[in-house]
């Protein structure tokens, strides 16, 4: 996936759960979801960068 759409994806969830704790009244079950959702898009991002960190211009894919 574009890396600026997973950036996009995760700003827009961050935001969610800080709205979500700034309710009145918490919903656990949403913000165990949007928790749930943040950390699988960070996975995501650091699973994206490690697949840069491997195949960067320096040293041309090649992993030793």
């Amino acid at each position: 996936m574009d890396s600026d759409l997973v950036m996009g994806r995760y700003l827009r969830l961050r935001q969610e759960l800080s709205n979500a704790y700034q309710a009145p009244s918490w919903n656990s079950a949403r913000i165990d979801a949007l928790a749930d959702q943040i950390a699988a898009t960070e996975r995501e991002i650091a699973a994206s960068q490690s697949v840069d960190e491997r195949f960067s211009d320096t040293d041309f894919g090649v992993v030793q």
